[in-house]
């Protein structure tokens, strides 16, 4: 029997990979108008791969997302 991977976010998280893990990801991307849940790559790409696109740096979206998911606890 194999071990689940456990999933740490970071700038080189996959973006499907983030929601499933961060639900609260979801409402920060359509927030600030990322619309990447509808593309077919959010499977291939990382936050650090769209997060400058939308006038955020990758850092600072990862910082979002857990203090967003620690304020829902």
């Amino acid at each position: 029997m194999t071990k689940a991977k456990k999933f740490v976010l970071n700038e080189d998280s996959n973006i499907m990979e983030t929601v499933t893990n961060f639900p609260v990801a979801a409402e920060i991307f359509a927030e600030k108008g990322i619309p990447c849940l509808g593309c077919v790559a959010a499977r291939f790409e990382k936050l650090s791969d769209i997060a400058g696109e939308f006038g955020i740096t990758a850092t600072e979206l990862v910082a979002e997302i857990k203090k967003r998911s620690e304020d829902k606890k």
